[in-house]
């Protein structure tokens, strides 16, 4: 009787409180932002000022996780569902997006609207065609990515490293999401093969 009795308690505690088992197992932000970027960014790296694209990319991932963090739409407890999740909002947003880079003023050109961005104190601004801000986000560099993933030598010698400035030879990438695409390996290694032979257009 003492057991049945000890069984109908903690049942009607969970039953009381059915967000708290949920929230525990909830993944990061920070780790869930960064599992689906490190899948999603193919392009060629920068330091965010040059070119739009990672710094936009990379402000859409962000506002995504934090507007749906813990809406019951999606599984915050796995991740290679939300990477399912995001890959097909990416993808809904930007089917009808027109990607241009005119004299290197990168723009975007719906059905409906014409965007450009422009860089002011290291904040990107989205402008439409009346020139009014209709989005800002701060830049993304994506050299110190780079910089992290570099192999540390256990001789005492530091990796190899640049001095000076870096001149940029390559234009951003396709993007890793458009229509017909998917996150697979397969797909990631083709392209980076693309992106590594030849200069591919913005998106």
């Amino acid at each position: 009787m003492k057991k049945l009795i000890l069984s109908i308690a903690i049942m009607a505690v969970f039953l009381a409180f059915p967000n708290v088992a949920h929230a525990v197992e909830m993944l990061e932000k920070d780790y869930i932002k960064a599992e689906i970027w490190e899948e999603i960014w193919l392009g060629k790296s920068d330091n965010g000022t040059e070119f739009p694209e990672s710094s936009y990319k990379h402000h859409l991932l962000e506002k995504w996780v934090d507007e749906n963090y813990g809406d019951d739409d999606y599984d915050w407890t796995a991740i290679g569902e939300l990477k399912y999740s995001y890959k097909n909002y990416y993808k809904n947003l930007t089917e009808n997006w027109n990607f241009n880079d005119n004299n290197s003023i990168w723009t975007i050109e719906t059905d409906n609207n014409f965007y450009r961005f422009q860089l002011v104190n290291n904040q990107w601004n989205m402008l439409d065609e009346n020139g009014s801000v209709v989005d800002t986000f701060p830049i993304f560099s994506t050299i110190e990515e780079e910089k992290a993933e570099r192999p540390i030598d256990d001789n005492g010698n530091d990796s190899p490293r640049v001095i000076g400035n870096i001149t940029r030879t390559e234009t951003s990438s396709d993007s890793p999401v458009d229509s017909g695409n998917e996150f697979t390996s397969v797909t990631i290694e083709n392209a980076l093969e693309r992106s590594e032979s030849s200069p591919v257009p913005f998106f």
